[in-house]
């Protein structure tokens, strides 16, 4: 397979095109690419603890850490101990948060219409069938459990 037309490469590609076409979306908002999904989930489930959003949004525990300091400091999350368990850290959304839900949930459906805006209604199907197969496929080789249930 040529290099142009690797699975790697396209979906790099693809992931670099929707953050451009959310960048100046989110700068408006004041957040990053990188903590749409932490704040979606605080938003969707609220008090979810670190290592839950760690395996639903597929990122090392110390970068959930980072992501979820800064987003605490922009004051869009919040962070409290877990009172059954100490040692845990449950995430909710603010009124921040809450404030940004419409706007950004808008720029992400039309960022993703926009990415599959070329094909029909049978393709846009089987595309998002066929990245739950890959998805799942790479999940499964890491060990790791599938998140179709409690996203």
């Amino acid at each position: 397979m040529k290099k142009y037309a690797s699975f790697g490469y396209m979906n790099a590609q693809m992931v670099r095109l929707h953050k451009a076409i959310l960048a100046d979306k989110l700068s408006a908002i004041g957040i990053t690419y990188g903590q749409i999904g932490f704040i979606m989930q605080a938003l969707r489930n609220p008090g979810r603890n670190q290592d839950e959003l760690s395996h639903v949004l597929s990122v090392d525990k110390a970068a959930t850490a980072r992501a979820l300091a800064k987003l605490v400091k922009l004051g869009f999350l919040i962070r409290e101990e877990n009172p059954e368990n100490r040692r845990e850290k449950l995430v909710y959304p603010t009124e921040k948060a809450e404030e940004i839900k419409e706007d950004l949930h808008q720029a992400l459906q039309a960022a993703n219409e926009l990415m599959m805006s070329g094909l029909d209604e049978s393709e846009k199907v089987f595309l998002m069938k066929m990245l739950k197969r890959m998805i799942d496929t790479g999940r499964e080789s890491l060990g790791m459990s599938s998140v179709w249930d409690i996203l």
